[in-house]
């Protein structure tokens, strides 16, 4: 079953264990859009919409109400992308399959991605800006795309559905202003993870959430430190502070002046070398310092 996405701006063909993804005949023409409406800090925001009256019968535009422009809630863009699962032969819930691909996607060109018929929420990653500080070569993603979908056919029903949610999540992450809504959704990725580790690969479910990244970093070959006070520490510390007292890094949320904003990207590069680990890709990325912003070699 084909269906379009986007916006994706490599022009790889990729041809997959199970699938094929090309760009589509008007790439270029996408790719441009995206360039010309992007802002100078990388996102592509939303447009401004507004409310008018419209003739039921022509559907002609007829007046524009008063005082009803602002950004809009849901906005659309064209695809860039067509994806092929030829094994998928009937409409699953959410077209499950091609969701795991597309955020799989996103996640690893760190942009976030949706199908051609869907809407878009928010601001997104734009062209040339990824959150994702990685080198990645053709093979390689094709060789993971092969391996994780292999792998997430063979999990159960309900962690399927769990890891399509943290990986669309943790796409999504960007799309929020404040540092601590992106350390709140990127926390909570970080709790998806750490179930499907339960439920996949033994971690004992009743395990503290101070003990939960350094007991997932020592069973996947993270890396972590253990000498001193770590970011792991201050991790936990905003954490607790924020989903049980309302508080960002020892202030109100929008007024702290703290480092609160660096620990989340370290916590959302932590979640980054989580995913292949817990799909069981080998690469050495996985063992790379997750509290430096360098770029690293994902093959």
């Amino acid at each position: 079953m084909i269906f379009r996405f986007g916006p994706l701006t490599s022009k790889w063909t990729i041809t997959f264990n199970g699938g094929n993804i090309e760009p589509v005949p008007e790439f270029d023409e996408v790719v441009a859009l995206v360039d010309a409406h992007a802002h100078r800090d990388g996102f592509l925001y939303p447009p401004q919409s507004r409310n008018v009256v419209v003739d039921p019968k022509t559907g002609q535009t007829l007046q524009e109400i008063p005082k009803t422009q602002r950004p809009a809630r849901l906005f659309h863009l064209p695809s860039s992308h067509s994806m092929d699962l030829p094994d998928i032969v009937t409409d699953e819930p959410h077209r499950e399959s091609h969701a795991f691909i597309l955020h799989l996607l996103g996640y690893l060109f760190g942009v976030r991605l949706q199908f051609g018929d869907w809407y878009f929420d928010d601001r997104i990653p734009a062209r040339l800006y990824s959150t994702h500080n990685i080198d990645v070569s053709h093979a390689t993603c094709t060789d993971f795309l092969s391996h994780c979908y292999d792998i997430w056919r063979g999990l159960r029903a309900e962690d399927r559905k769990l890891l399509i949610n943290i990986l669309a999540m943790h796409c999504r992450a960007p799309s929020y202003l404040w540092d601590w809504e992106q350390f709140m959704m990127e926390y909570t990725v970080l709790d998806g993870c750490w179930n499907l580790a339960t439920s996949q690969h033994g971690l004992p479910a009743n395990t503290p959430h101070k003990e939960r990244i350094n007991t997932m970093c020592k069973r996947f070959g993270l890396r972590y430190q253990d000498d001193g006070r770590t970011h792991i520490d201050e991790i936990v510390r905003l954490r607790n502070d924020l989903f049980h007292e309302a508080t960002w890094d020892s202030s109100q949320p929008g007024m702290a002046v703290g480092e609160g904003f660096i620990e989340t990207n370290h916590l959302r590069r932590l979640n980054q070398r989580l995913f292949p680990a817990l799909l069981g890709y080998e690469t050495g990325y996985i063992r790379t310092p997750w509290w430096t912003i360098d770029t690293r070699p994902f093959d």
